[in-house]
């Protein structure tokens, strides 16, 4: 009885405690065009992948609800990030464009920085994640009309 309860224990303590090395990442993403509806996918990367498609190093996609929504990700390890998110109005799970490359859907990036002829620099729009902290973002989408 008492190495079942002590082993109870043990195990309680052991995942009561949130690992030291990861932070939870919360991001507020506004500027959804709710009429057109579709997923907002969203994709935390480190710099080697960053933005390309599919080389996020977490990743969610999520239905349109709501013109503001709020997406997180928990027990990220400790480091050096970007975010890139778009509303995938077409449900291709790809961020579509015109013949010249231009997107056609709504899409932002953390620090709400944009690239001039193409996406930002990891740099401009990384953020650290550390020790036990929330970092909390607030990205507004935008689309481009011409």
């Amino acid at each position: 009885m008492k190495s079942t309860l002590f082993i109870f224990l043990s195990l309680f303590l052991l995942f009561s405690f949130k690992n030291g090395n990861s932070g939870d990442v919360i991001i507020e993403v506004s500027g959804i065009n709710i009429s057109k509806k579709g997923n907002l996918i969203v994709g935390l990367f480190k710099q080697n992948g960053f933005p390309k498609a599919n080389q996020s190093s977490y990743g969610k996609t999520i239905p349109i609800t709501s013109s503001t929504m709020t997406v997180k990700f928990s027990s990220i390890e400790n480091g050096e990030y970007a975010v890139a998110v778009f509303q995938d109005q077409d449900l291709n799970d790809k961020l579509s464009s015109n013949f010249f490359g231009v997107p056609n859907e709504p899409f932002g990036f953390s620090n709400n920085k944009f690239g001039m002829f193409g996406p930002p620099n990891f740099s401009d729009v990384s953020f650290k994640i550390s020790e036990s902290k929330n970092s909390n973002l607030s990205i507004k989408i935008k689309e481009y009309s011409f």
